[in-house]
């Protein structure tokens, strides 16, 4: 493009200084005639005077007399009184510019003076112009050449930059142009690819986000179906393998469940479609999922406190945010991890604590952020479950640090007559506190309520209907995503 600007620019250039050129040299050539034309009257005026003069002194003339009045290159002829004629050589022929002048003497006598100027003369004066012309123009060509390189570098060097700029978006190099040039047109189009580039690494970075917290909530519910394959296949009892497979196919069809719930959130969409639920089954579904994975840790884990309490919200995502905080507890507690279920005015709190030593100070006040852990974990399980839990209008708060009790409050709809006499506690969505201030102390009391025995068979019907409740809430996510699509 450089070259293509300088073309265009020398041809411009050069055409004008042509015309220009050529107007001048007629414009020359016309004054110069018209001069020419006057030195030849002006030559034979003065010769005769001259002439004038000496015949009336001496009665005669010379021809080297008359030579010295030639003036340009100008043939001279001179007429004296009695009739006698001298010239200063051959006349010319062609185009000339002429002039003639008479004096009288006083004795009435007069002097006729002829001059003519050839063509050549003012055609060498005019060629001699002519050059001085060519001169400036050639040297106004490099003048606007030179300009035009500037110029042209400075407009090309922005597009070159752009290309590569663009180039480099093509490729997933994600640097921005940065670079401004002075001229209001480039900057608007750097200004452009910058906000594209800045968008590009946005949307990447978002579906980045997706991916890996995707990933995290997989990777919990595969390790659980794993186990129960491994135990269809240990077992030999029909009743126990069609009971593990039942919770097995539970799993797989809670898993796209957590696909869409994952990437709506992620992504600012609203959660799946809303059902009422029995909070109750939600924590047995969860303990119930995550005991082999404790016994096979050598850990326990327990539900207390069941309060009939029923939830408007959806079930898959407030299963994964509870998965998250057991999965938390599994992974950097210690002992035996409790699930505890009780009633504070209008919220529904559902406590997940442990024995071990609780959060590091350092990290306490981060905990919740992404990519913040005080193990060797991602630092996204917290970050993702508070998220699912406010998109269904509750909130993820860490009543104690040390040992750690992590607390969803969800909205209840309806409570049932029969409620966990447990001590309130206090309204956090009123009251607005952070988990740094005013945090109360924590609520796992040394003397910790017993928890609420149940039969054998009390314990397989609810396990039957938890899982009964896990397949529908999964069919019913499922024909939301179907819809939605």
């Amino acid at each position: 493009m450089r070259r293509r600007l300088l073309t265009l620019v020398f041809s411009t250039t050069l055409l004008a200084l042509t015309i220009l050129g050529v107007v001048l040299v007629a414009v020359i050539w016309a004054a110069m005639g018209s001069a020419m034309q006057n030195r030849a009257g002006d030559t034979a005026r003065v010769a005769a005077s001259g002439l004038e003069e000496l015949v009336e002194a001496h009665g005669t003339i010379t021809e080297d007399t008359l030579r010295g009045y030639v003036r340009d290159e100008a043939w001279l002829r001179a007429t004296l009184p009695d009739g006698s004629t001298f010239s200063t050589g051959a006349a010319p022929t062609g185009s000339v510019f002429d002039g003639r002048d008479t004096q009288v003497t006083p004795a009435g006598e007069s002097v006729t003076v002829e001059a003519k100027i050839p063509l050549e003369v003012n055609v060498k004066l005019v060629r001699s112009q002519g050059f001085v012309v060519i001169a400036l123009s050639v040297f106004a060509l490099a003048v606007s050449m030179v300009i035009a390189l500037f110029y042209a570098r400075r407009l090309t060097r922005p597009l070159e930059d752009f290309a590569e700029a663009a180039g480099r978006l093509a490729t997933g190099d994600r640097r921005q142009v940065s670079r401004r040039y002075g001229i209001a047109e480039l900057d608007a189009v750097a200004d452009v690819l910058d906000q594209g580039a800045s968008n590009f690494n946005d949307l990447l970075e978002s579906e980045r986000r997706v991916t890996a917290e995707t990933s995290h909530q997989l990777r919990t519910p595969l390790t659980a179906l794993s186990l129960r394959l491994e135990e269809i296949l240990a077992s030999d009892d029909l009743d126990v393998v069609h009971a593990e497979a039942t919770a097995a196919l539970g799993q797989v069809e809670r898993l796209s469940g957590v696909v869409d719930d994952v990437v709506s959130v992620s992504r600012g969409f609203p959660l799946g479609p809303q059902s009422r639920y029995s909070l109750d089954a939600l924590v047995e579904s969860q303990v119930l999922e995550w005991t082999p994975t404790f016994q096979a840790a050598g850990r326990e884990i327990r539900s207390q406190g069941l309060s009939r309490l029923e939830i408007d919200g959806a079930f898959g995502a407030q299963s994964q945010a509870l998965g998250t905080l057991i999965e938390n507890a599994l992974q950097h507690g210690a002992g035996r991890t409790t699930v505890r279920v009780r009633s504070s005015g209008t919220w529904a709190v559902v406590e997940v604590s442990d024995e071990g030593s609780g959060v590091a100070p350092d990290v306490e006040p981060r905990v919740f952020e992404r990519n913040v852990s005080g193990g060797n974990s991602s630092g996204l399980g917290l970050a993702l479950a508070r998220t699912l839990v406010s998109a269904d209008g509750g909130r993820l708060e860490l009543l104690s640090s040390r040992p750690a009790v992590f607390a969803m409050f969800l909205p209840a709809i309806q409570v049932a007559d029969e409620v966990a006499a447990d001590p309130p506690l206090p309204d956090l969505a009123s009251a607005e506190m952070s988990s740094e201030q005013a945090r109360p102390e924590p609520l796992v009391p040394a003397a910790a309520p017993p928890a609420v025995e149940q039969s054998d068979v009390e314990r397989s019907v609810v396990a039957q209907a938890t899982v009964e409740m896990a397949s529908s809430s999964a069919a019913s996510v499922s024909s939301g995503k179907t819809q939605r699509r």
